[in-house]
Parts: C-alpha cells; structure tokens; sequence
C-alpha cells in the first residue's frame, strides 16, 4: 500500500514562474520525495463514461452561441489495464466539486511526477507517484496527456509551463492533420458501414475476433452483454486501429519534419522518429478509449430500450430483389411512385396514364433475374424521362440522371430504428459552465435530460471515435447525403403551390456531382445544389457504397454515359 501522506506538507499555493498560472501545489515536505514516491490519490466523483458525457451533452447545450473559452476541467479517467482477467474499461473521476489537492496539480510537458493507476486491497485507483527528486518548495506537476478534437479547444487550452519541451498547450490535438491522415483515408464514411454491414450479416463473433479483441485488452469486462454484433463489429475497428498503429509513425514523421523545417535549418531524424512513435503510440490509447467510451453508451441505450443489451437486432438489413424491385418500382412511395406524383403537374393527363401504362408494362417483379431485369426496367424509364420536354420548375433531365445512378447500384439496405427514448435527469452547476454562461443557470443547478433517437445506436457506432456529436443519429444523415444516401426524386420538381427558383442542372453541377462520385465517394454532396435529401432516410445504397463493398472502381459504364450523354435542355442560368 502507498506510503500515507501527511496533507499539510502539501501546500495548495500560489505562484510565478515565467508567467502567472494559476493555482497549483508546491512540496512543503521537508527533504521533499525522492525517485518513484507516492505523493496523493486523484478522488473525485466516479462517473460511467454515458453518464459523464451525457453531461457533456447537456453543458454544451446551454454554452450554444458562446464564445468564451471552455471552462476549467478537473476530470480524468480512470482505467482498468489491458493486462486485468477481465481486460480494458474505463470510468471517468471528476474532481470538479469533490475532490483533494490532486486535482489542483498543475500540467506541465516536462513534469516531476506522473499519474499512474494502481490496485490497493483490491480496488482500483489513481496516483500521483515522482518520476524523480523533487524538493522543498519546488511545484509539483504531471502531464495531463489530454486530447482534444477541437482545434479551438486546443488553442485555448495554453501550457504556462516554460520548460524548454514546451508543446504550448496542455492538450494534444487529435482531430486534424497528420493524427487523422490513416483514419481517412483507410476508415471514412463508407468504409465504416462496410465493417457494420458484414457485422451485421453474421451476427455471430468468430474466434478470430475474439483473439483480436484478446490482443487488444478488450475483454468481458467492456464486451460482456453485448449483442454478438456489436462484439463482431469491434474486433473489426480494432483492426483498424492496429492498422492506423502501424502506417500512423511514418505519416506523423514526415508532417512534423515538414513543419519544423520552415523553422529550422537541421533537425535530428531519430529524434523525430521517436517522437512520431510517442505520438503514434498516444493515438492508439485514444483510439480505445474511444471504442470504450462508445461501447459503453451503446450498451446503456440497449439496457433502456431492451431490457438485456444482447437482444438489440442488427440495425442494418440488405434488402431481397423483390423488396429491391417494392423500394423503387412498385411500392407506395417508391422511387417510381414519387416520381409520378411529382411529374403529374407537368404533364398532361393522358401522357400521364400512358407512362403510367408502360411502367406497370415494365414491372421486372416476375423475372427469373429479378436485378438484371430491374436495372433494364430503371434504363427504360431514364430514357421515357429524358425524352420530355424541361422547363425551370420540371427538370427531367436532371431526374434521368438520379434514374441512372440508381440503376447502377447493386444493394440496398434496410435501416431498422429502434425506440426513442429519455434519460433520467443528470445535473449541471453553474461551476460546469464557466463564469459567463453560469448567469443562464441563475447559480441553481441545472436538470439535463437527453433524448436518444431511434438511431443513436447507429450513429454513435458509426461515428465511434468522436464523442463530442451529441445527436450521432443526425451527424449521420448530414454525412450520408450522397455518398450513401441518394438524392431525392423530388428535388428536380418545384411544388405547385410554391414559389419556386429556377431549378439549376447545368454541366457545372453534372461536372461536381462526378467530381463527388470518382474523388471523394465517402463525403457528402454539396448542399448548395440543386439535391435535397430525406433526413432520416430508411433505405439506403449507392454505387460508391457498391464500390467499397466489393472492393472495386466504382462503375465505368455508369460514369462514362453521364460524361457523354447529349444534352437536352440548358437554360440560360444552367451555364
């Protein structure tokens, strides 16, 4: 057990060192600590990692529209080692109401002492122990190894320490640059649903995911009760993290040498490749408490609406040929059926049940290859489109284009919500919100509650590596508009009792849409085009999705008819 220590030897003070920074702790302990020393236990209020960033949630709803600098934070987390039988977890320890002189130690980049947790009598906790002898009267300090994903957190955020390491913040951005150069290009949108939708098909954890999982330190501790899914989907993100391990070093090294380079003449290589691995190494950690701290919200939604967490389905669902041909031929509020009604308008009466006529003639339901005849029947129906005559209100033009993407994609698939429902209220002080938006409060504190959609399971797991979306469910629908989801039928037809703009599709925005399509697939379409989308969309597919899937280059054939197609109808602010 950790030596005791005599509180009044540490002196909670304040001081000047290059500059004014605050409150921290200076050793008053005569002879000072020598080398590996305990010093103090971190306490604090122990939090599930749900409940605290539910918190979160709900302190960044009431700072909306502020611009001052974040508030002071006292939390850290509290994690059971990789090595435990029962393997990784995390909760998090808050010291901002309840708390000792630990959490008033000060941050420095080359500090005296670390925070290292430790097990007593079978407990789990946090301590502060030296990295060498500190002595009378001289600061205590630790390095925070906080990360942050927000650049304007991160520069607010500054390190006061005046050591010559100095990295000018006590926090480590993670959201940009070099730390997210693997993460895009080997795990965007579409990648992402690729690793969920194979989850999801198998429904069943193999024994290679749970070796992977093994070697990982995830174990029953942070997996336990959850639905096979959910297991197999993780050991396919820890994968990729060890992935990302592997290719992060060199894309770090070589960002870091080209930024130090336009300020100094000579830099010292293995210095710097030691550093990248250091740093590498930091965004592997953050990556699985990030898949914790995911794991553990997605676990507490299931609880609420199941009952038991292992009896949540699958969210996603590939749909059959016969559903396929219902979703956008046949069924109500189809493809073809909204295209119909919103044509209707601008067309005559006759030549109105005449297509009508020739769509039921096309049904492709009763075809023994019920795909192939489908995408001949979607082709036919381009063509009869593409064939009318546009005005600025009806672009059929621009509708036999979105007919043609979608006769090229493969697969569909079902999205199944679950229940919405409310947390219990969690409460927020004044102290959370810091000085200017704790008047909102009127200094009595604050019930939160926070609504879970009926995708937030989705979303979340989607978006596994960012904590800071308080509705993953809608960060979801506004990152899918295109690349996963496509546009709208009706987004080419004005309403009648509307006004209406002009409806631009001119080769600009022929030219961008396949600029989406081939150079960036996983980001969304612009949203300053002529496109709308449906915000929670139950069905979705595309060929780039389609592309990914079966790890190939997204369709020539389709590509190489919207590049030459002839033209049919340019007005005047089409150019």
């Amino acid at each position: 057990m950790p030596e005791e220590v005599d509180w009044p030897l540490l002196q909670k003070h304040m001081f000047m060192k290059m500059c004014y920074s605050g409150l921290g702790v200076v050793c008053n302990k005569e002879g000072g600590f020598g080398d590996d020393d305990f010093v103090v236990e971190f306490l604090g209020e122990v939090y599930p990692a749900w409940k605290w960033f539910e918190k979160q949630d709900g302190i960044r709803l009431l700072q909306k529209d502020s611009k001052e600098p974040a508030p002071e934070f006292y939390n850290i987390y509290l994690e059971r080692p990789k090595g435990d039988a029962d393997g990784y977890d995390l909760v998090v320890v808050d010291a901002m109401h309840k708390a000792n002189y630990a959490s008033r130690i000060c941050h420095s980049c080359k500090p005296n002492c670390e925070a290292k947790v430790t097990a007593v009598e079978g407990q789990y906790q946090i301590g502060i122990y030296t990295v060498r002898e500190i002595q009378h009267g001289e600061e205590i300090t630790f390095d925070y190894n906080s990360v942050t994903e927000s650049k304007e957190e991160y520069e607010a955020s500054v390190c006061l320490c005046g050591s010559q390491v100095c990295r000018g913040s006590y926090l480590n951005l993670t959201g940009e640059g070099a730390f997210q150069k693997v993460l895009k290009e080997w795990h965007g949108l579409l990648d992402r649903h690729y690793l969920m939708l194979g989850a999801c098909e198998l429904n069943s954890v193999s024994e290679e995911d749970y070796l992977d999982l093994g070697r990982a330190g995830l174990g029953s501790c942070l997996l336990g009760g959850l639905p096979d899914w959910v297991v197999a989907y993780s050991a396919r993100l820890v994968r990729f993290i060890n992935l990302e391990r592997t290719k992060l070093p060199e894309e770090i090294l070589r960002h870091n040498l080209e930024e130090k380079r336009k300020y100094f003449a000579d830099t010292c290589l293995e210095v710097e490749r030691s550093d990248a691995e250091v740093q590498a190494e930091g965004v592997y950690n953050q990556r699985l408490q990030n898949l914790a701290v995911t794991l553990d919200k997605v676990r507490y939604v299931m609880r609420c609406i199941f009952g038991d967490p292992k009896q949540a389905p699958p969210p996603l669902e590939k749909l059959t040929p016969e559903e396929t041909v219902s979703f956008l031929w046949k069924g109500d509020g189809s493809l073809v059926d909204e295209l119909l009604q919103c044509m209707s308008p601008y067309m005559d009466e006759d030549m109105l049940n005449d297509l009508k006529s020739k769509v039921c003639a096309h049904d492709p339901s009763d075809c023994d290859d019920i795909q192939k005849a489908l995408q001949k029947s979607l082709l036919w129906l381009r063509d009869e489109v593409r064939s009318l005559p546009c005005t600025y209100k009806c672009r059929h033009d621009a509708a036999a284009d979105l007919i043609h993407v979608y006769a090229y994609t493969k697969s569909f698939f079902r999205v199944r919500e679950y229940d919405a429902f409310t947390s219990p209220p969690v409460h927020i002080s004044p102290l959370d919100l810091g000085p200017k938006c704790a008047d909102k409060l009127g200094g009595l504190p604050h019930k939160y509650q926070k609504t879970y959609g009926g995708n937030y399971c989705m979303g979340q797991l989607i978006f596994w590596h960012v904590q800071t979306n308080t509705e993953p469910d809608f960060t979801l629908a506004k990152a899918s508009k295109g690349c996963l989801s496509l546009p709208e039928i009706g987004s080419f037809y004005a309403k009648v009792q509307k006004p209406s703009q002009q409806r631009i599709y001119g080769p600009k925005t022929v030219k961008m849409m396949l600029e989406r399509m081939e150079k960036y697939p996983q980001k969304p379409w612009p949203k300053d085009q002529i496109w709308s989308f449906k915000n929670s969309p139950r069905v979705f597919g595309s060929p780039m999705l389609d592309a990914v899937l079966n790890n190939a280059p997204l369709d020539r054939e389709m590509v190489h008819w919207l590049k030459h197609r002839p033209t049919v109808y340019q007005a005047i602010w089409d150019r």
